[in-house]
């Protein structure tokens, strides 16, 4: 009997663990930044630093280099209580940009695709640096 529960035992304890690190991933952006992946609509942009800024989920594509990380972004139906609030102009049913300027640790957003394109000229972001899909979408 004991052995039965044991080996019942073992196998929640593996399926509980590969549940749950099935979907989640993190990958190490630049200037101790990193993008959170935890599902569906639950990808954020997240600083290591106490006075870095976070892009909030839900993050449709990305990409970073060794002086900026841009973003698009689809806000949640309601705000996670973690986050700093957010006013989303148009409505959450928009996609927004954002753009992290960590030379003057400055966090520009959520901006419309013009404003971010505006934003990208102004602090010279590289045209080479282009948006791109999460890796397990």
């Amino acid at each position: 009997m004991r052995t039965l529960f044991n080996n019942t035992l073992v196998l929640m304890i593996m399926f509980l663990v590969a549940s749950c690190s099935s979907s989640d991933g993190v990958e190490e952006l630049s200037g101790g930044y990193f993008l959170r992946m935890e599902g569906k609509d639950l990808n954020d942009i997240l600083c290591s630093h106490a006075d870095g800024k976070e892009i909030p989920s839900n993050v449709l594509t990305y990409n970073s280099n060794e002086d900026f990380i841009i973003a698009s972004q689809k806000p949640r139906a309601t705000d996670d209580p973690l986050y700093t609030p957010v006013v989303y102009y148009n409505g959450r049913d928009s996609i927004y940009y954002w753009l992290i300027v960590h030379s003057k640790k400055l966090t520009l957003g959520p901006m419309s695709k013009h404003d971010f394109d505006v934003a990208r000229q102004r602090y010279n972001v590289p045209s080479a640096l282009v948006l791109k899909p999460l890796d397990w979408q």
